[in-house]
């Protein structure tokens, strides 16, 4: 109850500072929010198939139009010609004038990307101030994050498919620009793809392989560079072989993943479709740019969180499963734990990002610093918190169902979409720092060789400092990982005579 008592004042803070970008009277950074976008699941898509039986109170009754007549949105805030969703129930109509914009079952992914990416790209991609970026979905199960980031798996396949998602798209056209750029500067691009999940981080493409996260940025994530745009084709594919899915009601695999897969996994990499994303996965495009006038190197990191979707138990007939009971089954089995169990740890999560965002919002308005909690956090958690300090761009895209009977999840997408809008960051923090490529060379060669030599006189088990084995071996990957990439870079320019 203090929570929600809690929660209650810090909205109405922020609903008090909505509105337009704002520099405060006592010098305070200026504020931005973030844009928020909604997606319409088209009617009758897997689970959310209406069969004319099952309704509830709530129920998403239109997505055209407008906020103006002089009417108040479901947050409390006047009216203004902002696009509209509308949910009606017993007592009238609730609109939310949050969204940026509202993209129509009918929409495309190219226009999605279009309204949604280029914007952001146009800041990532800065010649003289590149900027990093987090975009993330979020939505009930089998309603389209998937789809919207990534694209549907049969894209996945084909090199500039027209249903290629937003994630594929935005590292085509990053190489487009940089391959245009090389008479001045040298870049190399490297992707990641972390699987959150049961509170932890795995690599996804090394093997599940456990990374850490430090202060918002994941430590040990193995990094392949990609050249062309066919190189995509290859990360999205060892995603799809190894990424935690699992048939559910609401969001059912076809049928040739479920011939070949188990009841909770899909690892059929020629599926039509995998099921439900039972863990948030993070896509990350690393940029690494070299000015050759200066031999000055700029990193900046595009990242799509695929966030898993929320779900009610009663609405893919689980059982409700406690937390507990939910972690005891991962430890007993990982490879076999039940969608209920799963569902727990997703909802969980959801619910302690919705809060992180409320917190990081207030922080700001007072000027105290965003910081990620050291105790009780899960990894996807003190991720995304960490990314809330100002230091990148935020986007949203949250997607809804038609269904009647997922009137109450769609109600809620809308709320927790609204505090995403209420959101407010400095804008001044963005700016990727310039640095020597000859210093972070030799910087990063110290930290590999440091953390090496720390992480061979830690004994795996039976001594005090064994505690720390796991930790360290993550960070010795790591260290080499970055010490190995900036190399390679600086041995490019020397092969061309640029240093």
């Amino acid at each position: 109850a203090s929570q929600r008592a809690s929660r209650r004042l810090a909205r109405r803070h922020m609903k008090a500072s909505a509105g337009s970008p704002q520099r405060k009277k006592n010098g305070k950074p200026l504020l931005v929010a973030p844009p928020v976008f909604v997606r319409i699941l088209p009617a009758n898509v897997g689970g959310h198939f209406d069969d004319g039986t099952a309704h509830v109170a709530k129920r998403l009754k239109s997505w055209v139009g407008t906020c103006g007549g002089g009417d108040v949105d479901g947050g409390g805030n006047a009216s203004t010609n902002a696009p509209c969703v509308i949910l009606s129930d017993s007592h009238g109509d609730t609109k939310y004038s949050f969204p940026k914009d509202v993209f129509g079952p009918s929409t495309r992914q190219a226009a999605i990307f279009n309204d949604v990416a280029s914007p952001l790209l146009l800041k990532f991609l800065d010649e003289h101030d590149p900027q990093s970026v987090i975009l993330f979905a979020y939505g009930q199960t089998g309603t389209g994050k998937t789809h919207t980031l990534m694209g549907p798996e049969a894209s996945w396949d084909t090199v500039h498919h027209p249903d290629w998602g937003l994630f594929p798209r935005v590292v085509a056209d990053v190489l487009r620009v940089m391959d245009s750029r090389q008479g001045n500067y040298s870049y190399a691009a490297h992707l990641s793809a972390t699987e959150f999940y049961f509170c932890q981080g795995f690599d996804l493409l090394d093997a599940k392989a456990q990374v850490l996260v430090t202060d918002g940025t994941i430590v040990g994530a193995k990094q392949i560079r990609v050249t062309n745009a066919s190189d995509v084709l290859h990360v999205l594919a060892e995603v799809r072989a190894t990424r935690t899915t699992a048939h559910t009601k609401m969001n059912p695999a076809s049928a040739a993943s479920v011939a070949g897969s188990s009841s909770n996994k899909t690892n059929n990499t020629n599926a039509a479709h995998g099921g439900s994303s039972r863990s948030h996965c993070a896509l990350s495009l690393r940029l690494r740019v070299v000015d050759k006038r200066t031999l000055f190197v700029k990193t900046v990191t595009f990242t799509c969180m695929d966030l898993a979707g929320a779900e009610r138990q009663a609405s893919n007939g689980n059982d409700h499963v406690s937390a507990m009971e939910a972690v005891m089954q991962f430890w007993r089995n990982p490879s076999n734990v039940a969608p209920c169990a799963q569902a727990t740890i997703i909802n969980y999560e959801l619910a302690c990002l919705r809060s992180a965002i409320v917190q990081a919002a207030e922080n700001h308005r007072v000027g105290r610093k965003v910081t990620a909690p050291t105790q009780l956090g899960t990894a996807a958690v003190n991720y995304m918190h960490g990314l809330f300090d100002g230091r990148c761009h935020v986007a949203n895209v949250v997607t809804l169902s038609q269904s009647k009977k997922c009137g109450w999840e769609t109600w809620f997408a809308c709320t927790y979409a609204e505090d995403v809008s209420l959101l407010r960051m400095p804008a001044g923090a963005r700016s990727a720092m310039a640095v020597s490529l000859k210093k972070l060379t030799v910087e990063l060669k110290g930290k590999a060789e440091a953390s090496q030599s720390v992480y061979e006189k830690t004994p795996e088990k039976n001594h005090p400092s064994s505690k720390y084995f796991a930790r360290r071996k993550i960070e010795a990957r790591h260290f080499a990982n970055e010490a190995e990439i900036v190399e390679e870079l600086a041995r490019g320019l020397e092969t061309t005579g640029e240093t």
